[in-house]
């Protein structure tokens, strides 16, 4: 989710490749580029300036997938071995940067980071018992799904909810489902933390030397059919202190990468396979989209969690405010953001965590 970055293309050199490799791929495309028209408008935040640079439209660049022969060269770009055994116990780091052949980060702020195998586990069941999972079954399987643009509020449990299904551009039947109050933003916390998920803030105010983190905005998105990635980012010039984690809880088995990924510079694009127990970080002005998929013929779907997590400050209040998609929290309320500031971690206070379910 977060603000658009339309993008054209040009010629492409594709690379994909034998399976028989590692079972935790990226797949690649790559793109070399004259300066001839221009790539797209900057985003409002950004003083970043885009240079005119792109020759191929994205249907160009469509059909030249499409049009690839068997003498076209294919390979595996394969992430370091080691990135994707980090586990959460002792001083083993956990963050690491998303890099391609041999270290190659194409975007600085896209991470992974290795989540506790309780945080899987209690996210599928919260989202079995408050019916979520069911309810994207009856959108995305079954259907009908929502009109495109179309949002609506629904109860869960008796919690306020709200869905949404992006507009027709995202060429994709992808709803976001997010708490519509506090009192389900505050329930969904209690999941996050009996899986563990204090210990994933403590190590990205380590890692990014922050302050303090909330994990301010809380969501689930669900998906069986993506025509064509729209690429946008969600996070905009927080000082490098928000990011969006991606929690994955329902993949479809044998299927392609699910994230598209542009570069900082929009000259190439590489592909990235979920993983269980991993969670794809997605910081400031970092390009990305939903990758061409398409589940409806064996009935199946993906789902994942979103949790935006940041150092909230008067600095970076506003360009958060800029990146909610949902009802909650409330949009345009700097102050509601700046009184939660720190809830979930401090760097000076051990007290600050997650709230703890309560057991009937």
């Amino acid at each position: 989710m977060g603000r658009p970055a339309a993008f054209l293309f040009t010629s492409l050199v594709v690379v994909a490749a034998s399976t028989a490799l590692l079972p935790h791929v990226v797949w690649s495309f790559a793109s070399v580029v004259p300066p001839i028209c221009s790539c797209r408008s900057p985003l409002p935040s950004s003083p970043r300036r885009f240079v005119p640079r792109l020759q191929y439209t994205v249907s160009d660049y469509l059909n030249n997938l499409h049009n690839i022969d068997d003498d076209d060269t294919f390979d595996k770009v394969l992430i370091d071995s080691d990135a994707f055994d980090k586990q959460l116990d002792g001083d083993n780091d956990i963050i690491t940067p998303m890099s391609w052949g041999g270290g190659n980060r194409i975007s600085k702020n896209m991470y992974r980071v290795a989540l506790p195998s309780t945080l899987l586990q209690e996210l599928r069941n919260y989202a079995n018992k408050m019916g979520i999972t069911d309810f994207y079954r009856s959108l995305v399987i079954d259907g009908p799904p929502y009109n495109p643009g179309q949002e609506k509020s629904v109860s869960f449990q008796e919690q306020n909810w709200m869905v949404h299904r992006p507009k027709s551009h995202w060429k994709s039947n992808m709803h976001w489902l997010s708490p519509a109050d506090e009192t389900a933003h505050d329930d969904y916390l209690t999941i996050l933390s009996a899986g563990g998920f204090d210990k994933v803030l403590e190590s990205i105010g380590a890692y990014f030397n922050l302050n303090g983190l909330s994990a301010y905005h809380l969501s689930f998105i669900g998906v069986s059919q993506c025509e064509r990635g729209f690429i946008h980012t969600d996070v905009n010039d927080s000082g490098v202190m928000a990011f969006n984690l991606i929690i994955p809880l329902m993949l479809v088995e044998g299927e392609s990468p699910e994230l598209e990924i542009l570069s900082d510079d929009e000259t190439m694009t590489r592909f990235y396979q979920y993983e269980y127990n991993v969670a794809s970080m997605i910081g400031d002005d970092a390009l990305h989209a939903t990758a061409s998929c398409d589940y409806m013929s064996k009935g199946e779907m993906r789902i994942c969690a979103t949790v935006y997590v940041g150092d909230i400050t008067t600095t970076n209040v506003r360009n958060l405010l800029m990146s909610l998609t949902q009802a909650y929290p409330p949009v345009g309320n700097a102050k509601h953001l700046l009184d939660r500031a720190g809830d979930h971690w401090s760097k000076t206070d051990v007290s600050k965590r997650l709230p703890v379910p309560i057991h009937n």
